[in-house]
């Protein structure tokens, strides 16, 4: 067969002698016209970074994918709430301190001082574009205690000002007391108070917190407590927001068996720019 017999024999066939597009790229759509941008989709997302603060036995804070320009102004907020370090070392690639005393254990004038100390830590990494995502204990070890989860801003927030970041603590204390930590407008002391005024039996100013000592043991609640506790403490958050806060974290940091240990402390932080 010529070649000549072989082309018509293929234009018979209606068949091309190059391998189909079909074939490489599935059925051919209609043409479309171009569109004036790219889809989103094809740009690429910008992830946050995450890193964790571990609290560890009774003295003991690790950075963990902490970005090492930041161990200095944690090391600061560490010495002016705490007190004195003890050591530092790495461990396993984590960046630990060894803090002088014991903060876990939260006993006595410790109890506020830790607050203190995880007050300044979080607003620390705030301050420097690090907003909290959880604190969680994900340790089954006996006296095990909270990590805590950051992940960085939207850079498109920009720079992150000190006078942006308000925080303070709350701790539930012995079984009948309410504590109030840090430099707090007086419009919250009477927003928790408005919350729980039925309640109140006493109050007044513990080393540097204010404190509420209510009637009955709401944190070791029995029959009607065990409800009356969880709405006064929903009225407070309430009351807490409608002044520009927000509760920002929960944190178990508290070493001991079950009997001394004290419950979760609450950090509130102020509604902003940079945190909703």
């Amino acid at each position: 067969m010529t070649k000549d017999d072989e082309k018509q024999q293929l234009a018979k066939l209606n068949v091309d002698s190059e391998p189909s597009s079909y074939f490489l790229s599935g059925p051919q759509q209609p043409h479309q016209p171009a569109p004036s941008a790219p889809p989103d989709y094809l740009f690429e997302t910008v992830l946050p970074r995450v890193c964790c603060i571990t609290l560890n036995e009774t003295d003991k804070i690790r950075l963990l994918g902490v970005p090492p320009v930041l161990v200095d102004p944690i090391r600061n907020a560490i010495s002016s709430s705490w007190g004195h370090i003890q050591s530092e070392q790495t461990y396993f690639g984590a960046h630990e301190f060894k803090l002088l005393g014991t903060p876990w254990r939260g006993q006595g004038t410790d109890s506020i001082t830790s607050r203190t100390l995880i007050v300044s830590v979080l607003r620390t990494m705030a301050v420097n574009g690090w907003n909290m995502i959880q604190a969680a204990d994900v340790s089954k070890k006996e006296h095990g205690k909270d990590a805590l989860f950051f992940e960085t801003i939207d850079p498109s927030l920009g720079a992150v000002m000190p006078d942006e970041v308000e925080m303070f603590a709350m701790s539930f204390n012995s079984s009948d007391k309410l504590r109030i930590i840090g430099n707090v407008p007086t419009s919250i002391i009477a927003a928790v108070k408005q919350a729980i005024q039925t309640q109140i039996q006493q109050e007044g100013t513990h080393l540097r917190a204010h404190e509420i000592k209510l009637r009955g043991n709401p944190w070791r609640p029995h029959g009607a407590e065990t409800v009356y506790s969880r709405m006064f403490l929903s009225q407070l958050l309430a009351n807490i927001r409608a002044q520009g806060f927000k509760l920002y974290t929960s944190v178990d940091i508290s070493h001991g068996d079950d009997e001394k240990r004290e419950t979760e402390s609450w950090v509130f932080r102020r509604v902003g720019r940079t945190w909703s």
